[in-house]
Order: C-alpha cells, then sequence, then structure tokens
C-alpha cells in the first residue's frame, strides 16, 4: 500500500475514533444525568462534610463538571471503537508473536486498571480522606470545592490503577529474559527507593496519600518477585521437557541404528560437490580497513599497500611439504636464519626477514619466532599484513595462533560506511581484525601528514560493525588543545536504532564572543524504533531569553508492496 493510502486510512480512523468519542460523550450525559455518577463519587467524603455536599466558586462549574463526567463516560464507552481502529491500523505493522502477546497483555493490564482504581475507591480513598481532615478538626472549619475534591479523587484512583500495572511489566520482562527474580530481590532496597519516589510524583502532595501509595507499590514489588518466580519455574520446566524429548528422540535413533539391518544399497550417491568460489561481496565495512589504499593516500599516511617481499618459486620438495595433512605451513625468509633447538624451538630471522602464517604476513628487519609457543617479535621498521589490516610501528609482537598482535607507535586506518579513521599510537589487533584497542593513540580522518584536527585519546577501543568508544579525548586543532572530553562515542551499526539524539551547538554557544550573543542548542530529544515498521522522534530546541520548540515524529513504514 503506498505511503499516502497509508495517510488516508489512518486520517479516516481518527475520524472514526473521534466520532465515537462524541457520541460517547453525548451518551455519557445521559447517564450522568440519569445516573447519580457524582453522587456516587461524592460517597467517600459525604459523610466528613456538613450537609454531605461540595461548594461551587462559580456558576458555570456544575456544568463544566458534568461535561467533564460526560467526557469521562464517553472515553470509556467509546474505548472498544478507539482501540479495535488502533489495532486495525497497526496490525500489519506486528509479527505474529507480537499480536499473540499484545492481546493477553492488555487484556490483563485493564483488569489491573480496574483491580486497583476499585481499591483505591473503596479503601484508599475513603480512609485518607478521614485522616486528612482528622487534623486540627476542632480549629478549622473545612470548606471543600468539588473541583478540589474530583481532582485529588481522580489522581489517587489513576495513580492507583497504574502503579497495578507493575506484576504484568514484570511478567513480560521476565517472559522477555530481561529480568530474573533474583535480580529483583537483589536489588529490593531500590525498588523502595523507588517506590518512594514514584509515590511523591503519582499522589497528591500530602505525606498520607504517598504512604497509602508507597505502601501498596511495595507489595506489588514483592507480588512482581513472585510472579517472575513463577515465570521462571514455568521455563525450566519447559526446557527439562523439551530436552527429555530430544533425549528420547536420540535414545530411538540410536535404537534405529543398533536394530536395524544393512540399508547401504538404499543410499543414493553423493553428487561431486562443487568447488568453493571466493567471496566477492564482501563490503568495505566488513574489516578493520575494508578496501586497499589507494598509492597517494597510501603515500600520504606512510602506510604500505602491500608487502615488499615475496618468496622464491616452490619446488616439488615445498610443494609437497605444503599438503601434508595435520600441520600449519609457516614460511619465512631472510639473509640469515638460526634455529635454536630444545624445548623453546626457536627461529630468528635477521636481515629482510619475511614470514607467512595462514594469511598473515610479517616483514621487519629482524623476527624472532617461538613455534611452541606461537609469539613472534618483530623489530626494526615492522609491518604487519592480515586481512585487510596494514599496521606498522617501531616493535612489534603477534601471537600466530590467535591472531592477536600490539604494536608499539603503529600507524594503521580502517574504513568504517563512509568514514576513513587514521590511527596512531600502541595498538593492539585482536583475533580476525575485528577488534582494535590503542592506548595513548591520536583518531583522525584527515590523511594529511599533518593532520588539521585529531582527537588524543588515553584508551580506545573499535568493535567493527559495532561501536567505537574512546576516553578521556582531547580535541586538537594543529597542535593546540580546543576541547577536552571526558570520552567520544561513535555507534558505526547498521540500521535504525533507538538512542539520544545528538545535541547540535558550537563552540560560541559555550563561549559567547559577545554579551549580545543568545545561545542555543538544537536537537535535543530521544528516538525510539520500535520495530522494522514504526518509530517516533522527539526532540526540542532552546533558545536563551527567545523560546523552546518541541517536534514530535512519527513513521510507519510498508516494506512489502504488492501489486
Amino acid at each position: 500500500m503506498p505511503f499516502l493510502d497509508h495517510l488516508e486510512e489512518l486520517r479516516w480512523r481518527i475520524l472514526y475514533s473521534l466520532l465515537a468519542v462524541v457520541v460517547g460523550t453525548l451518551v455519557g450525559w445521559v447517564i450522568v444525568e440519569h445516573i447519580d455518577v457524582i453522587g456516587l463519587l461524592i460517597e467517600p467524603i459525604k459523610p466528613l462534610i456538613p450537609g454531605g455536599k461540595l461548594r461551587v466558586t462559580s456558576p458555570t462549574e456544575p456544568f463544566f463538571i458534568t461535561l467533564k463526567f460526560a467526557f469521562v463516560v464517553g472515553v470509556v464507552l467509546a474505548s472498544p471503537v478507539v482501540g479495535y481502529q488502533a489495532w486495525a491500523f497497526l496490525t500489519p505493522a506486528l509479527y505474529e508473536r507480537e499480536r499473540r502477546l499484545i492481546v493477553p497483555a492488555l487484556s490483563a493490564g485493564a483488569l489491573l486498571f480496574l483491580a486497583g482504581a476499585s481499591a483505591a475507591y473503596l479503601w484508599v480513598l475513603p480512609r485518607a480522606l478521614a485522616v486528612l481532615l482528622s487534623f486540627q478538626h476542632n480549629v478549622f472549619d473545612p470548606l471543600i470545592t468539588a473541583d478540589k475534591y474530583f481532582g485529588f479523587a481522580a489522581q489517587l484512583i489513576i495513580a492507583f490503577g497504574v502503579v497495578t500495572e507493575l506484576p504484568l511489566v514484570v511478567v513480560i520482562l521476565a517472559i522477555l529474559g530481561l529480568v530474573t527474580p533474583q535480580f529483583l530481590a537483589r536489588n529490593r532496597r531500590y525498588a523502595i527507593a523507588f517506590s518512594a519516589v514514584a509515590a511523591a510524583l503519582l499522589a497528591p502532595p500530602d505525606a498520607v496519600s504517598m504512604l497509602l501509595m508507597m505502601v501498596p507499590l511495595w507489595l506489588l514489588y514483592e507480588v512482581s518477585i513472585w510472579c517472575a518466580w513463577v515465570v521462571e519455574k514455568r521455563r525450566r520446566r519447559r526446557q527439562r521437557a523439551e530436552g527429555g524429548a530430544a533425549s528420547a528422540a536420540a535414545l530411538g535413533v540410536l535404537l534405529l541404528f543398533a536394530l536395524g539391518g544393512s540399508l547401504e544399497a538404499q543410499i543414493p550417491s553423493r553428487p561431486p560437490l562443487r568447488p568453493s568460489r571466493p567471496d566477492t561481496g564482501r563490503t568495505a565495512a566488513d574489516t578493520v580497513q575494508g578496501r586497499a589504499l589507494d598509492t597517494a593516500t597510501a603515500r600520504k599516511l606512510g602506510l604500505p599497500t602491500g608487502p615488499s617481499r615475496s618468496f622464491p618459486a616452490s619446488d616439488a620438495v615445498i610443494d609437497s611439504l605444503k599438503k601434508l595433512k595435520g600441520y600449519r605451513v609457516t614460511q619465512y625468509t631472510s639473509d640469515t636464519l638460526i634455529v635454536q633447538g630444545g624445548d623453546t624451538e626457536t627461529i630468528h630471522l635477521r636481515g629482510t626477514a619475511y614470514v607467512e602464517r595462514e594469511g598473515t604476513k610479517v616483514e621487519s628487519d629482524s623476527i624472532r619466532y617461538q613455534r611452541q609457543s606461537c609469539r613472534l617479535d618483530a623489530v626494526g621498521d615492522p609491518k604487519l599484513f592480515d586481512q585487510a589490516t596494514v599496521l606498522v610501528g617501531e616493535t612489534m609482537a603477534y601471537d600466530t595462533c590467535v591472531k592477536r598482535g600490539t604494536v608499539h607507535n603503529a600507524l594503521t586506518d580502517f574504513q568504517q560506511g563512509s568514514a576513513h579513521w587514521i590511527v596512531t599510537g600502541d595498538l593492539a589487533v585482536d583475533s580476525g581484525s575485528t577488534r582494535l584497542y590503542g592506548a595513548n593513540s591520536n583518531i583522525t580522518s584527515d590523511d594529511n601528514p599533518v593532520p588539521d584536527y585529531h582527537f588524543a585519546t588515553g584508551q580506545m577501543k573499535w568493535l567493527n560493525k559495532n561501536v567505537m568508544v574512546a576516553r578521556p579525548a582531547v580535541l586538537y586543532i594543529h597542535d593546540v588543545p580546543i576541547m577536552w572530553l571526558p570520552f567520544i562515542f561513535q555507534d558505526v551499526r547498521r540500521g535504525r536504532r533507538s538512542g539520544i539524539l545528538v545535541p547540535r551547538f558550537g563552540l560560541s554557544d559555550i563561549v559567547r564572543p559577545t554579551r549580545r550573543y543568545q545561545r542555543h542548542v538544537a536537537n535535543l530529544g530521544y528516538y525510539f524504533v520500535v520495530n522494522d515498521y514504526v518509530d517516533f522522534l522527539i526532540s526540542g530546541d532552546w533558545y536563551a531569553d527567545r523560546y523552546l520548540a518541541f517536534k514530535g515524529q512519527t513513521r510507519y513504514r510498508w516494506l512489502d508492496h504488492f501489486i
């Protein structure tokens, strides 16, 4: 379905929902006029006020109170229609598993809300009013207006309805595997503190109401721990059942093999396997560098594009040795070779040394290789070539078994998306060139010999196709320090990700050039990805002594189009 058709569908569903609310409000007005709904809500305070009636302070207040109650009743009556319209619009964007979870969760949430609201009306509200009005009752003559009372009662009832959703939330998190009963029990003291804060925010601003809400919150937390324990117990029981079924199936297969006769004649001959083709679809972001440097860029950086040395042509003996199974092949060449036997089995290469092992190549003036420990030490302008990674430095230590090396005063680069990063310092490359660590390193994207800018960092970590983070960081323009940052962070993952938006501001917003300059910060907000179809964005801009701007945005993407 095209986007405009989705927009048209959304418009009509909103109109149907509004029409249902309007019709429900009209019906609610009739219900409020003929059924004493307002009197039902006054019942908790009626014995505590003179005459059992609330006061009004303006002629229009009874009309607006009746209209508000009619609107609330109308929303309740129209909620099935509104829920159906929302469900019909969002259903195509939900997976089957999400649809199965949402309906029971919504039903349980509605029942829990009604239970909490009923408990607040029948038990909490009368006792809270009795306690609050008992203070200094011989001195004060209460003058309680309808507007103040209904606001107090509505806030308390809605707050209790919301907090009773806590067990449902914990059950959903436990089903998803995000929390465990052990985690909840271990953090009980933090939950009590959070209950106090939530009671202060949700309950009316008095100590009695806060206590009356804090205690049920704590009890609900204990109930949530029990619910999480039940979920975990059922999960373990299901896993044991699945494990038993798998064991029974495996035993049955073994019995079939043990009791059955030879069926070799029924086994069809397998066709010959095709030789594997090299992967030519590798993208630039698959490795640290991901693409070979051109000659001009390599000359600027001082990085070689490939090894400058090679092995002599192999003969029949070398070829036969390479074909032996059960061995790892290590090739090396140099001007001088020194072999030491014993436990270390050390090979020392001197002068134009060059070593290759399983695609990893190292060239240097001097290389010492210990076969038992897989340790290779290179000094004298060493260069490491591992897949698409190129590392040059002063000294190098490399483990050929786990493919992990460290280089002192190194220089390397890597490509991530459209960004080309150059890193210098004491570096370590992990297995497969997927992780890069640095100490006292510099990071820049300027490929000039003297970069126009760079970040000097104490510690740096880069995970391929995931994240780059460094701390602390100092921004330099040439050799002048400009700004100190506790850390720098760059998410390099593909696709949409929920997270905080990057604020936009300039140096003048921190240090004003003139007194008349008005600071501003833009793009303060959060981006939330619901699934592959729906996302939300909330942001704001702040302009000093002028105004605040807020922006909300939601997008619905229809992935599959059918013609």
